[in-house]
């Protein structure tokens, strides 16, 4: 959907409304990685200061999270200039978006929506892990392994600093306690008499720890069994906010996955660059020097084509957007990838990206200035992975 017509979704709102929008939302798509982080926060200025009169806004969000901080910093700056500020959740706000959204007199959410738990998650290698993870490992061994005696306990917990550096799992536990305190202090933005606080300072602890995995889904309901200031069921809001996010959907291709080698599959010359050679059959019984001419041209063909530079397609994705009816903001990334046969036969695949940052669009006329002569816009990805499988042989479909 183009960018006038995600306007016009736009405007609809703050008709029913009667205050400004403005859309933040990040890339939830398969293959592209995309966080709630600190870069967007110039640029929620100015869609601010554009915002002359009301002391009001709506902030329509759709993020898988990111930086606590930076929610703490976006919605800090709404709350300084507006009286009362408004979160609408059409499909997905998690962890950091969550945190975001308790800053907000109230939350919208349609009936499609989900919140998510605070826990923040620390990469280490492969593995991703919360603080609670430990704890919980550490009432297992106690509770169900029975493990009571300090020197049991001593040596299962030498094991674990074997796996995870101690100060990796002190990490964690910082960034345990500033989840809950970040969303603490934004929900008694709201919450400030001497009530309010005590249950803020609950509902933080409760979506930081009363979760068994990262990625379960605050519902709707479940939202407003926490005490979230979840807004009363509005269908006529809730049909418009969902054209809003399909408008997202459909623009950022969060639908379709990323994939490398089936991108580059796409392209019909890239696709025929990697054909598999013939096996070559030699009549029965040919002269010994017809064979030899024949050996000496397909090792020269074999030569030209290792020497050949392998094809590369364009692409361009949107990593994140911030929008409003008066001023639109993308975070994009366009590169090439190539895919060629390495010898043996086997497929590799390369990318780079060639140009990435932040762009302002024309309202009514899109991309103020298209980056590498306007890329074609399928899929992006700062790194890109080789497949183990050869899709040709396979019979993938481009």
């Amino acid at each position: 959907m183009k960018l006038n017509e995600r306007i016009g979704i736009y405007e609809s709102i703050e008709e029913y409304r009667k205050r400004p929008l403005i859309v933040y939302a990040t890339s939830t798509r398969e293959g592209v990685a995309a966080i709630l982080a600190s870069d967007a926060v110039r640029y929620l200025i100015d869609q601010v200061d554009q915002i002359k009169d009301s002391k009001s806004v709506d902030v329509l969000i759709h993020s898988s999270g990111g930086d606590a901080l930076a929610a703490w910093k976006l919605m800090s700056i709404l709350r300084k200039r507006f009286k009362n500020v408004a979160v609408l959740v059409p499909f997905m706000a998690f962890s950091a978006a969550t945190i975001f959204a308790l800053g907000a007199d109230e939350i919208v959410m349609h009936p499609h929506a989900s919140l998510g738990p605070i826990d923040p998650q620390i990469q280490v290698k492969d593995r991703s892990f919360s603080y609670e993870d430990v704890g919980a490992f550490l009432r297992f061994l106690e509770e169900e392994g029975g493990f009571t005696e300090q020197t049991h306990l001593s040596t299962l917990v030498e094991r674990i600093f074997a796996a995870v550096d101690p100060l990796v799992i002190g990490a964690a536990k910082r960034a345990s306690e500033l989840s809950s305190s970040v969303g603490e202090r934004l929900l008694r933005m709201h919450m400030s008499d001497s009530a309010g606080r005590d249950a803020a300072r609950q509902i933080a602890e409760n979506l930081n720890k009363s979760f068994f995995a990262h990625g379960d889904a605050v519902s709707r309901t479940r939202a407003r069994e926490l005490q979230l200031k979840i807004a009363k069921d509005d269908k006529e809001l809730e049909a418009l906010m969902w054209q809003a996010y399909l408008g997202l959907e459909s623009y950022m291709l969060l639908k379709e996955p990323f994939h490398p080698m089936l991108y580059f599959l796409r392209d019909e010359a890239a696709r025929d660059s990697l054909k598999p050679t013939p096996a070559l059959q030699l009549p029965q019984n040919a002269p010994p020097e017809l064979v030899q001419q024949i050996w000496n041209a397909v090792a020269q063909q074999a030569i030209q084509a290792l020497q050949a530079e392998a094809p590369r397609v364009r692409y361009e994705n949107i990593n994140a957007l911030i929008e409003s009816p008066r001023l639109g903001f993308e975070h994009f990334t366009c590169g090439e990838v190539s895919a060629f046969r390495v010898p043996g036969g086997d497929l590799k695949v390369e990318g780079i990206n060639t140009s990435i940052g932040w762009r302002g669009c024309d309202i009514r006329h899109e991309l103020v200035d298209p980056p590498d002569g306007g890329a074609d816009r399928h899929s992006q990805q700062s790194s890109i992975s080789t497949p183990n499988e050869d899709p040709l042989a396979a019979g993938a479909e481009s």
